[in-house]
């Protein structure tokens, strides 16, 4: 079960044929096979919640999860985050968007089409050792909160590496 949670999502957007290149995925319209009419981004996510387990949510990916809270309604962003809440996570080759003394904030890559930084990784003791704008990452943390404006989500606990 814990596959398909993760997977769902993903298998979601590739059988509904959604423009991944749009510029703003969250006003895409989105066409599944077995439908006629289209589904706005917020549809799919509340689809997508009706059909994973409350218990299997905090396996889907960091990808769908940021689709979900960023796409979704209010309620459905607010229910997926109490069940990823204090979820850990890892990024294999995660982009450094910005990093200071005190917090890395990171953008991945989908195969589909890159994504803005919007996780931020905040550390509790300051780095020694800060990455470069650009540089790849391996990077884990804890869910703790998210914005809608900017949209952004917060990971406790961190560590991360440079991939040569």
């Amino acid at each position: 079960m814990r596959t398909t949670a993760a997977v769902l999502l993903l298998a979601t957007c590739f059988f509904v044929g959604i423009d991944c290149y749009s510029q703003d995925l969250c006003s895409a319209r989105f066409t599944p096979k077995s439908d006629s009419k289209p589904l706005t981004a917020a549809e799919l996510v509340h689809r997508v919640l009706l059909h994973t387990p409350p218990a299997e949510r905090r396996h889907l990916y960091f990808g769908d999860v940021e689709f979900i809270l960023r796409c979704g309604t209010q309620q459905d962003a607010a229910e997926l985050f109490a069940a990823v809440r204090n979820t850990s996570i890892q990024m294999v080759g995660a982009t450094v968007v910005e990093a200071d003394r005190d917090a890395i904030r990171v953008s991945w890559d989908d195969g589909f089409r890159p994504n803005l930084g919007a996780f931020r990784f905040n550390f509790d003791t300051p780095l020694t050792a800060i990455p470069h704008s650009g540089e790849k990452v391996l990077i884990g943390g804890t869910y703790s909160s998210y914005s809608q404006e900017p949209f952004q989500i917060n990971m406790t606990n961190p560590s991360f590496r440079a991939i040569p």
